[in-house]
């Protein structure tokens, strides 16, 4: 079988929309600060200071979305080979997991759910939740793992779902 890698950072937030995020959190920083300065720099007394709070709490807010698209981390991926099955995601805080193939002894698949749990011959298990991921590169991993697990001559179990499914060995 073929390998099979995505980089799974190249699917986020790109540059441009990164500047975009970012002007667009001056701007309401911005009118925050201009809607602070009008009663006591420009003596406009009709204009309430606290109306500022509402530019600036959607300038804090879409600043951090920002802060994280700008400072996120590079190296979050998913690799299949014939040796092992490694891979790197998360929302906040990504582990990395790496899993030996001749460890595998059963491959779960549910078929609503978009995860896949590996049962080793340990008689130990994990779920590796796709859910994470874009759909259509959750499926083409499944199918990869399906496919693998048929050449390696590794059982695959189909289930509709991974709650009704027993820890049997």
């Amino acid at each position: 079988m073929e390998k099979l890698h995505y980089n799974l950072a190249e699917e986020q937030i790109t540059g441009s929309r990164k500047y975009l995020l970012w002007i667009v959190t001056c701007f309401f920083f911005l009118g925050g600060i201009y809607v602070i300065m009008l009663r006591p720099v420009f003596g406009n007394e009709s204009v309430n200071p606290w109306l500022s709070l509402a530019p600036l709490g959607i300038g804090f807010f879409i600043g951090l979305i920002s802060l994280y698209a700008t400072i996120k981390r590079k190296d979050i991926y998913f690799h299949i080979d014939d040796e092992i099955i490694e891979f790197r995601y998360g929302i906040f805080r990504p582990k990395k997991y790496s899993f030996q193939w001749n460890n595998v002894k059963k491959l779960v698949l549910p078929h609503r759910e978009r995860k896949v749990k590996l049962m080793f011959a340990d008689r130990t298990s994990f779920i590796i939740d796709l859910s994470y991921i874009q759909r259509k590169r959750s499926i083409l991993i499944r199918k990869h793992l399906f496919h693998m697990a048929k050449s390696k001559n590794i059982s695959v179990i189909t289930v509709i779902s991974l709650l009704h499914h027993k820890h049997q060995n």
